[in-house]
């Protein structure tokens, strides 16, 4: 969790503009450049294999969304900057890190649950000419438990928390060399 607390972004970044037209996109790129080393670090914890294979079936979904490093590469990890208010809360991330590849999003949380089945039966869905229903699998489970042994799950957060408070710091050092800029043109 962000501890530090930059209060009025979006007018600092309003007044630079004023100031120097064009001088936010050198702010972007110093700022993206202090994020650099936590996008490293999260890619490197990304496995490079499919943590779905188990030793005993290596059967993985090599096809469609879920495929690991199909269509984007598994270890895809984009840095974007906004300044916009967050419609949730109060508090906006002037940057954020984002896993782009579905597949890792799915490995990285996979396991949070009980892996229990709920229903033995899906609730009815409609299906050509009526309706139709499915038994569960166990899938899910199996899923489950491979990725605790292997301890696969939970890789992103981790990864960036060891560099975060690092990270912290010196995007503050940023912001406020910048805000130091917008207050000697001011006065």
């Amino acid at each position: 969790m962000a501890s530090d607390v930059v209060f009025n972004a979006k007018a600092l970044i309003k007044d630079l503009e004023a100031l120097e037209p064009g001088i936010t996109k050198q702010l972007k790129k110093d700022i993206r450049q202090v994020v650099k080393p936590m996008q490293t670090d999260i890619k490197s914890a990304i496995p490079s294999v499919n943590p779905f294979i188990s030793g005993v079936r290596k059967v993985a979904n090599t096809r469609g969304r879920l495929a690991w490093g199909a269509g984007k590469p598994a270890n895809t990890v984009t840095i974007s900057f906004k300044t916009g208010r967050s419609r949730k809360t109060a508090t906006t991330a002037l940057s954020a890190l984002v896993v782009s590849s579905p597949a890792t999003a799915l490995a990285d949380v996979a396991g949070k649950g009980s892996g229990e089945v709920r229903r033995p039966v899906t609730n009815a869905y409609p299906y050509k000419d009526g309706e139709r229903r499915h038994r569960t699998t166990t899938q899910g489970q199996k899923m489950i438990r491979h990725l605790r042994s292997k301890r696969a799950s939970n890789f992103v957060y981790p990864a960036a928390e060891q560099s975060l408070p690092s990270v912290q710091a010196e995007v503050k050092l940023v912001i406020e060399r910048y805000a130091a800029k917008v207050n000697r043109k001011l006065n």
